[in-house]
């Protein structure tokens, strides 16, 4: 029996070679897409699971209120609420604190290297799994002077297993430090979110800050007893601050270490999204893109199942069950599914490095990985069911005796059913399309925006040790090359989010006014002028005047804020500095991404806070000026060289952006080529089918153009109807997708129109070769069996 089927499929095979390579093409190709997505979704879930104590382990976030109601979730803690939370609440076994990895520089012998340098509780690698190829970790983080490096950097400067002991030299933010190496740990995961050079004891950053609750220059995770209740710890650490500070601004909750990565955005306290928003888009396309090759497999069985009438006819009038004739049928869909799989790994293996730099990740097939099978057998299956299940159920019902005589109609049915079918194709290559220009036109709003800075030929460069001890001499230097326009600095590379305070008291200020919160930018003289920043009230900053040191600029939402209707020699007062005065007032400018709403600002002049160099170059002369800043760096510092242009790193800063319009546009292209091969199909079946009445037609007067505009205007009718349902999924899907943004185009009715026209002529060019090749045929050879 089973050789049997495999012979008859195998001549349905041969018979039907067109059928068969569009079926098998298009669900390659589908699966190709899916298995592609789903390596990458996986990866996603993947993140940080390989902690052994991951399911115990949360992250402390700190829920912000006015008058009660949760304004804003921020993940960032302050020092002191370790210690607390470990006091009050016996369920959490332990806390970590973890500082982010902060550019540094070590050095062994005459030797420096650039480092991400994190900084952490002791208990560090007993609750996170990162494997220590040298040291206890139990002990290693014990000293405040002890240090645990990668083992690539062990391995560059020390003997194999001697590095244990040996002291190194290391810059942090212009702070010397000397450490003694107590551990070095295995190359960390890719899988895992925190990715770091070195380790240090969090000790060692007590110097920014150790005593106020209401900062946020640390992560704190909680390690809770198994056996506890989370609820009943959230109840007792939610009004912490207030019992052991008097804080009222803020409360404290937890989110489980395994859902961080994932979910970073929050509405009054409860995590709503994050990049859990792309792996549900990717999966949808994933799901979109396989259903509408399963359509065309459906689609192309009914329809040219005519020719194989007379087949089932006679298999019927000799006994065939109609059970016998479903399997059959299902069996040959999973011969088409099983080479569509193969084929589908074949692509994906092919393009994977391809995949990998679209999306940033080193994803790879395993294949002895139990993983990867389940997912192929999830795929596989999926497609089974949605392309085998009706037409065996369809082939099967067919009549004996209508079959033998060839008389297999096409009942209303069958013909909405295929027609419907057709629509939701489009339909879904309707909204990828839409959204894939949707997303192009906001990508290309906000890299083209006026940001209210000039970021033209602007080069920002880190200060290392050597280079912050003699900042005014070098900026002096730097200033003498005639390719040099102006040289500054600043705190801020004006794209990562910077410090801010509620600490600010201003002239006319109310207790009753609540926390109110302010970004602290400090800057060298110069910078305002650099960057052409729009002053709208008083002055910039001058070197003649020396109190200028003291006193602020301030951006046209701070004034709004403080609610003052002349803020200029206003007095101004915050972290110690109680003469200053507002000298102006700066028209607002995007300082972080066009995602969140311009902050309100408080610009300081303060030159020895400074640590970020930047240099304006004439156009014409940026090469040679990158040049002389690299010859001057090396007579001042014999740390690594680094700089980077302003406008590049804006620009990579909505990398997750590009990577969305990329993927959306390469699998709305695979969605529409498959949709048109089907279509392809059924215009070739059409044509056949309807070879006789054209040729009548023909003979009775009928010019070529007629016959054409007959064939093809099907195909613009449902396209047509296709337009009509999708457009309002679409714009449901680029709406909610462009609220992300604070600043953000308007979706106009011409960008659905394009989508839908796109599509359009795509099914038009898809059926004219069938229907031009039908209207130019000679009408004898259609007639001569008459």
């Amino acid at each position: 029996m089973f050789q049997t089927k495999i012979r008859t499929a195998i001549r349905v095979f041969k018979k039907e070679k067109t059928f068969m390579i569009i079926n098998v093409l298009g669900l390659s190709l589908g699966i190709w897409c899916s298995l592609l997505i789903a390596l990458w979704v996986q990866d996603e879930y993947n993140q940080d699971k390989f902690h052994k104590n991951g399911e115990q382990i949360y992250k402390v976030i700190r829920n912000e209120k006015v008058d009660k109601q949760i304004v804003s979730t921020k993940f960032g803690t302050a020092y002191p609420i370790g210690p607390a939370l470990e006091q009050e609440v016996p369920e959490i076994e332990n806390i970590i604190r973890y500082a982010q990895p902060r550019k540094g520089v070590m050095q062994v012998s005459d030797t420096f290297i650039e480092a991400d340098i994190a900084a952490v509780d002791a208990g560090f690698f007993n609750v996170f799994s990162f494997v220590l190829k040298e040291g206890n970790p139990k002990k290693c983080l014990k000293d405040v002077n002890d240090i645990v490096v990668s083992e690539e950097f062990a391995s560059r400067y020390f003997e194999e297993g001697n590095s244990v002991g040996k002291t190194i030299k290391t810059v942090i933010n212009e702070t010397d430090f000397t450490f003694t190496i107590s551990g070095v740990f295995k190359k960390i995961p890719q899988k895992s979110s925190m990715q770091f050079d070195a380790v240090i004891p969090v000790y060692n950053y007590l110097q920014f800050n150790n005593e106020s609750w209401g900062n946020s220059w640390l992560t704190t995770y909680a390690v809770v007893d198994t056996n506890a209740k989370v609820e009943d710890v959230l109840q007792k650490i939610e009004k912490l601050p207030a019992r052991k500070a008097d804080v009222d601004w803020f409360t404290l909750s937890l989110q489980p270490f395994h859902e961080i990565y994932l979910y970073s955005k929050f509405r009054n306290g409860i995590a709503t999204g994050g990049r859990i928003d792309y792996v549900i888009l990717f999966s949808f396309i994933a799901i979109f893109t396989l259903l509408i090759a399963c359509f065309n497999f459906i689609n192309l069985t009914t329809s040219w199942s005519i020719k194989r009438s007379r087949e089932i006819g006679v298999k019927k009038i000799l006994g065939a069950k109609r059970g016998t004739l479903i399997g059959q049928f299902i069996f040959e869909s999973v011969i088409f599914v099983t080479i569509s799989l193969v084929l589908g790994i074949l692509y994906t293996q092919i393009s994977i490095s391809w995949f990998n730099e679209i999306t940033s990740k080193q994803l790879e097939i395993q294949y002895f990985d139990f993983t990867f099978y389940g997912i192929l057998l999830m795929i596989g299956l999926f497609t089974v069911v949605c392309s085998a299940i009706y037409p065996a159920f369809f082939l099967s019902s067919f009549n004996a005796v209508s079959a033998l005589k060839g008389k297999i109609s096409n009942s209303i049915n069958q013909t909405m059913l295929r027609k419907s079918l057709v629509v939701i194709q489009f339909g879904i290559s309707i909204i990828m399309v839409a959204g894939t220009i949707v997303v192009y036109f906001q990508l290309d709003y906000i890299l083209n925006k006026n940001l209210g800075l000039d970021k033209e030929n602007v080069i920002y460069m880190p200060m290392d040790a050597n280079i912050y001890k003699q900042a005014e001499a070098f900026k002096s230097e730097l200033a003498k090359f005639p390719g040099i326009v102006s040289v500054s600095s600043s705190n801020s590379d004006l794209i990562t989010p910077i410090g801010n305070s509620s600490d600010p008291v201003w002239e006319g200020k109310t207790e009753n006014e609540g926390q109110l919160w302010f970004s602290i930018l400090d800057v060298d003289f110069g910078l305002i002028e650099m960057l052409n920043l729009d002053i709208t009230k008083g002055r910039s900053f001058s070197k003649r005047l020396s109190s200028d040191t003291i006193h602020y600029i301030i951006n046209e939402e701070a004034a709004k804020l403080m609610n003052i209707k002349d803020p200029i020699n206003a007095s101004l007062r915050f972290w110690g500095d109680e003469n200053g005065k507002i000298v102006g007032v700066v028209k607002d400018f995007h300082f972080t991404s066009l995602r969140s709403p311009i902050a309100p600002m408080i610009i300081r002049c303060r030159p020895t806070n400074t640590d970020m160099l930047y240099i304006k170059t004439l156009p014409q002369k940026t090469k040679e000026s990158i040049s002389y800043l690299e010859q001057l760096h090396k007579r001042f510092s014999s740390f690594p060289f680094d700089f980077h242009f302003l406008d590049e790193t804006i620009e990579k800063s909505y990398k997750e952006e590009q990577r969305v319009q990329k993927i959306g546009g390469i699998f709305s292209a695979l969605a529409i080529f498959i949709s048109s091969m089907g279509l392809f199909g059924l215009a070739s079946f059409t044509a056949n089918r309807r070879a006789k009445e054209i040729a009548i037609r023909k003979v009775l007067g009928a010019s070529s153009f007629g016959v054409f505009n007959m064939l093809s205007k099907e195909c613009l009718k449902l396209v047509l109807v296709s337009s009509l349902f999708s457009i309002p999924f679409a714009w449901y899907i680029v709406n909610g997708w462009i609220q992300d943004f604070a600043f953000r185009i308007d979706i106009q009715w011409w960008m659905f129109a394009i989508a839908s026209i796109v599509v359009l002529l795509i099914a038009l060019s898809t059926v004219s070769y069938q229907s031009i090749r039908s209207a130019k045929t000679n009408p004898v050879k259609s007639l001569k069996t008459e």
